[in-house]
């Protein structure tokens, strides 16, 4: 090998190692950073997996708003609910299914209209509020009603606005796309156990007579301001007895009407006259004289 030739070869050979070097001293960029996963939105309200099962317990979590329904051990199904909020508690508890009634309407809550038809209150409660001279009280829907206690609390239909948030004002509202399910797949006397956050049924019912009374109290408050207007109005309107702004009553064709008289007019007094002068003493009537006789002549 020519010395030209081993002069190159070194030479590549210094600029390999080189590059070698260079490489083994830059540093490693650190990994990209991990990109949280967005959290999912529940896929529904309600799964059920127990198509051909009944149910034979119900287990209500007011505080997940899930209610989870089984047969024997096994779940077979789940489903959010909306109980009632803190000024409506959902009582907490062992509970049965006492009765079941597809078609129930509220006979305390639902929407008040006047007398025009039109809806004034959305949220009317038979003991509490007044409706409107004339209006109408519409309640409110509770199908696939199922109930659990004696007075009024059960699980039926009705709005979810905010899945996992209380919305009722005591009952447990079911999908309206479930209900069904489970009101054809449970039996009355199926046990119902309802924890969390929440009074016993105990303090429940005080809770509930002590507003019961309140109510009772507003609505007698309200019944007395709006007779009080009432009579006010009708005073303001009505006139006394002889005014002649009043209306006139045609009497019925055939008969004679009563005899009126004539209003009497006060008679009007003439001026007093200025008393005649006292007569003053008689005048003496003043006479001519009598004419002197002659005096006698002498012959």
């Amino acid at each position: 090998m020519t010395p030209t030739r081993l002069l190159k070869l070194t030479a590549k050979s210094s600029l390999l190692v080189s590059a070698l070097w260079l490489t083994s001293c830059k540093t490693t960029p650190p990994p990209p950073p991990v990109v949280p996963e967005v959290a999912k939105k529940p896929a529904g309200l309600f799964e059920w997996s127990g198509e051909g099962k009944s149910i034979t317990s119900v287990k209500i979590n007011v505080d997940e708003q899930k209610a989870r329904l089984y047969n024997g051990e096994d779940e077979i199904g789940w489903t959010y609910v909306a109980s009632g909020i803190t000024s409506f508690p959902t009582p907490i508890g062992e509970f049965k299914v006492l009765e079941k009634i597809a078609d129930k309407v509220s006979n305390l809550y639902g929407k008040g209209y006047n007398a025009k038809g039109d809806l004034v209150n959305s949220d009317f409660k038979q003991g509490r509020d007044l409706l409107p001279s004339g209006g109408r009280f519409e309640p409110a829907k509770m199908t696939y009603f199922m109930r659990l206690t004696g007075d009024g609390v059960g699980m039926h239909i009705g709005p979810i606005p905010r899945p996992g948030r209380r919305a009722s004002h005591g009952c447990i509202r079911l999908p309206s796309k479930f209900a069904g399910t489970i009101f054809k797949n449970i039996s009355v006397g199926t046990p119902v156990t309802i924890t969390g956050s929440g009074p016993d049924y105990a303090t429940y019912v005080k809770q509930s007579n002590a507003k019961a009374a309140a109510n009772s109290a507003k609505l007698a408050a309200a019944k007395k301001k709006a007779a009080e207007a009432a009579a006010s109005a009708l005073e303001a309107t009505t006139l006394p007895p002889g005014d002649p702004n009043g209306p006139v009553t045609t009497p019925p064709a055939g008969t004679t009407p009563p005899a009126t008289t004539a209003p009497s007019v006060p008679a009007i007094s003439a001026p007093a006259l200025s008393p005649a002068p006292a007569p003053g003493p008689a005048l003496e009537e003043i006479k001519p004289a009598a004419p002197v006789p002659a005096a006698p002549t002498g012959n």
